[in-house]
């Protein structure tokens, strides 16, 4: 399971590592998150199950929580 708080992580984490195309709109990577984050919002889900999400999506996830978990 992904926290609501996880994919917020996972947003900012995409954020501060990868260049948007413009300077309005978020990186590729954030992009597919914010669909779940913005849906989990509208829903009030605490929690979503990997299986639920896409395989991009679970890649951005897994990639960037992964990553937020190593030393610098």
């Amino acid at each position: 399971m992904y926290s609501i708080t996880d994919v917020e992580q996972a947003i900012n984490y995409w954020r501060a590592r990868q260049a948007s195309t413009d300077d309005f709109s978020i990186c590729p990577r954030g992009r597919v998150l914010a669909d779940v984050y913005g849906s989990m919002i509208f829903y009030r889900q605490e929690a979503v199950e990997p299986r639920t999400l896409t395989a991009e999506q679970n890649e951005a996830l897994s990639l960037a929580l992964a990553q937020r978990e190593l030393p610098l």
